[in-house]
Parts: C-alpha cells; sequence; structure tokens
C-alpha cells in the first residue's frame, strides 16, 4: 500500500507542477522550469516503477547515471540537443535517486 501512495503522489506531483507551467506559458510569461519539472517527475516515476523497484542497489546505480547523463547533456550537448532535454534527465535521476531507498537498505544491513 505504500508504493502505491508514492507512485500517487509522485504523479499528482508531476501534474501540478506541468499545470502550473502550461498556466504560465499561457500568460504569456516562461514557464518552462514548471513544465520541465512535471515531465521529469512522470518519466522519472515511470523509469523508477517500472524498472528498478526491485532492488534499491540497482535503482540507485541506475539513478546514478540517469543523473550524470544529465549532467553532460546540459553541458556537453548543448550543440545537439536543447538544454531542457539534460534538464529533464537530470531532474529524472533526482528522482530515481531520491526514491531508490539505497539509505534504508544501508542501515537494515548496518543493523544485521
Amino acid at each position: 500500500m505504500k508504493v502505491l501512495k508514492k507512485q500517487h503522489f509522485l504523479a499528482l506531483l508531476g501534474g501540478v507542477f506541468l499545470l502550473v507551467g502550461i498556466a504560465i506559458n499561457i500568460s504569456g510569461r516562461n514557464g518552462s522550469p514548471f513544465t520541465y519539472f512535471g515531465i521529469g517527475t512522470w518519466f522519472a516515476s515511470a523509469i523508477y516503477y517500472g524498472t528498478a523497484a526491485v532492488r534499491p542497489v540497482v535503482a540507485f546505480l541506475i539513478g546514478l547515471v540517469v543523473l550524470h547523463t544529465g549532467v553532460l547533456l546540459t553541458i556537453k550537448g548543448e550543440l545537439l540537443y536543447p538544454m531542457e532535454f539534460g534538464f529533464i534527465t537530470f531532474v529524472c535521476g533526482i528522482f530515481i535517486l531520491l526514491n531508490s531507498g539505497f539509505s534504508e537498505y544501508v542501515k537494515d544491513r548496518k543493523n544485521k
């Protein structure tokens, strides 16, 4: 039941960011960061709960790879890709790392 609550919370959080970004864009200002946070939250949730939710170590490693890929795309890939693509990838990596449960895994392992 706890996993289902996290999924709903992340879907709601991503939707809120996305709607705020769309509303700001409609008013004529730049709401792109909110839109990217919303899309990044949804992609991170899909990646995490679709592939890596089984093992915390695997989720942690995937999160690190996605996070660093986002950093590289933001810094070095600005000629090939838009900077926003790297930012979305970076946000996905952060959310995967935060939801990996690696700290609980290490704590449980120390207590054994």
